[in-house]
Order: structure tokens, then sequence, then C-alpha cells
């Protein structure tokens, strides 16, 4: 199952899941959590330290960017360069 939110406070680490888990947990109970990944090129950088293996394309722009036209009045889209 997938971890929406984890915490540490003074009794422990608290994890929240997405949905219920089939079966009840018990005390006891044995698990494994391992780190997911958001597809993000920030948190390869900064949380797994990772950014050489990353294989997404940070710098391609989205939907809005392809949806959007020049406008000569706020330099926006003035057929520069996105990233130095």
């Amino acid at each position: 199952m997938e971890v929406a939110s984890h915490a540490i406070g003074a009794d422990g680490a608290v994890l929240s899941v997405w949905l219920a888990p089939s079966s009840a947990i018990a005390i006891g109970d044995a698990f494994t959590v391992t780190a997911g990944c958001d597809k993000r090129a920030a948190t390869c950088l900064t949380k797994f330290v990772n950014l050489d293996n990353f294989r997404g394309f940070p710098h391609m722009p989205g939907n809005d960017f392809a949806l959007s036209y020049p406008d000569r009045d706020t330099g926006v889209n003035d057929d520069g360069t996105l990233v130095d």
C-alpha cells in the first residue's frame, strides 16, 4: 500500500496510508517501508543525491506553455532561452 504521509512524534513514527488495509494491523506485525519517487528532478537531487541517474525531462515545458501565445507587452515568450 502507499503511504500518504509520515511524521515522527513523541510516541514514534506515524504513517498514514491512502487506502485502508485489506486486513487489520496488529501489534507485532512486521512491514517494510521503501522511499518512493515523485518523478521530480529536485527530489532526485536533494532526497536521493542521484541526479546523474535521473531519466526525466526537467526542462521540457508543460501543457500551459504549449497553449500560451507570445505577448509583446510583458517580455514573456520573447523567443529567449528558458534555462540558463
